[in-house]
């Protein structure tokens, strides 16, 4: 039996540090990816503040943000994936949560590689693991923004991973590497890629968008670009089939690849 889900990726633009009037959004969007019929539904990172070095304003020592989401996931009998920022010492954490329609935590994932070159190391400590989920007949992992620049950890998930969620704050100015790169996980890894970003200006930052979903060879199922929305897919898990049929990663050296790196 092959098994389906229908998922959205949800593109908005996050007004700086406005928790109340980001919640509100994204409320109207889980509403309609409800209605559109979608299981589990996808906000870009850092999803109710946007992201910045302002560390007392961005640290939730509360769960505000999962306590929302668990709540909301609830109330509307959706799977929810959202970024925020937890308090690690003097320093954050950048998660990405996903919760299933009870409420549940199904995933807590924190950033392995903060954006040094944006100063993003000298705020938010590095993340120590990634781990892989099952819902609704998918195994699923997410990634955050930069994490995008490093092949390897792909290839570890896609492992077991038949979707790969990636959320960001990506800047229009380098939006052509994350277009480039979205579609090349997909296409090496054999998974679907939910590539899922902010658009508008953020704390004086361009954002593009360019969120998209691709398939396991690398066909675009849906796209947005400079406008918020909504893209809604329905995917079939065929991932194994697509491997059996083009076996690329049997023909992987993975103990040589250690020894070079």
């Amino acid at each position: 039996m092959t098994h389906s889900m229908t998922l959205s990726i949800c593109q908005f633009p996050i007004s700086f540090l406005d928790w109340k009037k980001n919640s509100q959004k994204a409320l109207l969007y889980i509403r309609a990816a409800k209605a559109s019929g979608s299981n589990l539904i996808l906000f870009p990172e850092m999803s109710l503040t946007g992201i910045s070095h302002i560390t007392s304003e961005m640290g939730d020592s509360h769960e505000k943000n999962l306590k929302f989401f668990q709540q909301t996931a609830m109330d509307h009998s959706i799977a929810i994936g959202f970024g925020w920022a937890r308090p690690a010492g003097e320093k954050l954490e950048n998660h990405y949560t996903v919760v299933n329609p009870q409420g549940e935590i199904l995933s807590d994932y924190v950033k392995l590689h903060p954006f040094t070159f944006g100063g993003e190391d000298l705020c938010f400590v590095k993340g120590k693991d990634f781990k892989c989920f099952s819902y609704h007949g998918f195994t699923i992992c997410t990634f955050i923004c930069y994490d995008m620049r490093f092949p390897e950890i792909f290839q570890a998930a896609s492992r077991t991973a038949d979707l790969i969620i990636v959320a960001a704050n990506w800047p229009e100015k380098r939006s052509s590497h994350w277009k480039v790169l979205s579609q090349a996980r997909a296409i090496e890894n054999q998974v679907y890629l939910a590539a899922c970003n902010c658009v508008g200006t953020i704390n004086s930052l361009s954002y593009s968008g360019d969120s998209a979903l691709y398939s396991p060879d690398g066909i675009k199922l849906g796209s947005l670009s400079h406008t918020d929305g909504l893209i809604t897919c329905t995917i079939a898990n065929n991932v194994s089939s697509i491997r059996k049929d083009f076996p690329v990663k049997n023909d992987r050296l993975t103990d040589y690849y250690k020894k070079i790196l």
